[in-house]
């Protein structure tokens, strides 16, 4: 349905929709990249250091690293949250946070960037991602223009923070690395503790409403809604999967999933899917049980910790209810919701 997510209100948020769903669309270019394989310690002398990315190649970065190019809006995200902002000389049409993001010369898509510009920018480093969207055929049009690509691929909320630790090995800001990773698990260890012995609520995350997308089983996503207490109804193989409605009917989730960073209008266009019949089928459609949340979900960058923590708490109010009674921090604030038939 196209009026789901765009109905005239502006090419910015059609960019940001889009940006969501370059998260579906990675699963199209996966098969052209090299399998992954065991991380293997930087060596190399002071000028130049060998390193196996997350993809498995082999890549010589530049030592020091004082100019970055980022490829994906979660590369950006966690360039920024390791202090390395001053060092991100490009980034992608997407990149929308932090704002300071705004700011930085921008490159194109992910899926097509200006190698022109690129090339101008002198970058000592362009990192990639696989999760992104980002294309083999452009490391490899890189790596022709002598420019060092470190591609990341990260399946589950460990491998997310793994991936910060070692970004900030590679532009030197180890320590800074080493308390951004630490502080996430600390963060999901409060969560863990919080959830344990709690049974996994059902839920259908939505990537697109339609096609219908969901996640497979096996991204960093599914992991993030295990770690918040929560199970796809939708479990596949296969990374970024279309479902049919009459099979999420049959299934019959507890809760329906949105990511959007504008609550109060994807709200109202939630309410226009449910007036349709096959979403009308779904309980939780009809019993307003639906939960949006920010876009954070689906980037695989340390706020994802933050949507994690969202999500536990809207799923498991109960499980958060001793806290002290007050404004509520940014980690744990709650998941925005569908407000009651009327008041929209």
């Amino acid at each position: 349905m196209a009026s789901y997510y765009g109905n005239g209100t502006g090419t910015r948020r059609s960019a940001r929709v889009l940006a969501i769903a370059m998260v579906a669309l990675a699963g199209l270019a996966t098969a052209l990249w090299p399998h992954s394989q065991t991380r293997q310690p930087a060596e190399g002398s002071a000028g130049l250091v060998r390193v196996t990315d997350e993809t498995g190649r082999a890549v010589s970065v530049p030592q020091p690293v004082r100019r970055i190019v980022s490829l994906a809006p979660n590369l950006t995200e966690t360039l920024f949250a390791l202090g390395l902002g001053d060092r991100v000389v490009g980034v992608t049409d997407y990149c929308d946070y932090p704002p300071e993001a705004a700011t930085k010369e921008h490159i194109g898509g992910p899926v097509s960037p200006n190698f022109e510009k690129i090339a101008a920018l002198r970058p000592d480093l362009v990192l990639a991602t696989r999760a992104g969207g980002n294309r083999l055929s452009t490391v490899h049009s890189l790596e022709m223009l002598g420019i060092a690509v470190f591609a990341t691929d990260p399946h589950s909320v460990d491998e997310v923070i793994l991936s910060t630790e070692r970004l900030g090995e590679l532009a030197g800001a180890n320590e800074q690395g080493r308390l951004v990773a630490a502080g996430l698990r600390r963060r999901l260890s409060e969560v863990a503790e919080r959830l344990s012995g709690s049974e996994l609520t059902r839920v259908l995350l939505v990537v697109w409403p339609e096609p219908l997308i969901t996640v497979g089983r096996h991204t960093f996503i599914a992991d993030a809604l295990r770690r918040a207490g929560a199970e796809n109804v939708i479990q596949t193989a296969q990374d970024w999967p279309n479902a049919s409605l009459e099979e999420v009917a049959r299934r019959q989730p507890e809760y329906l999933i949105f990511a959007s960073d504008h609550s109060d209008q994807t709200n109202r266009q939630i309410a226009e899917l449910g007036r349709l019949p096959g979403w009308r089928s779904l309980d939780a459609m009809r019993n307003k049980r639906v939960i949006v949340l920010g876009e954070a979900i689906a980037r695989p960058a340390p706020r994802l910790v933050d949507s994690i923590e969202q999500l536990a708490r809207a799923l498991h109010p109960e499980r958060f209810s001793l806290e002290v009674t007050g404004a509520p921090s940014s980690a744990l604030a709650s998941a925005s919701s569908l407000p009651p038939e009327g008041t929209r």
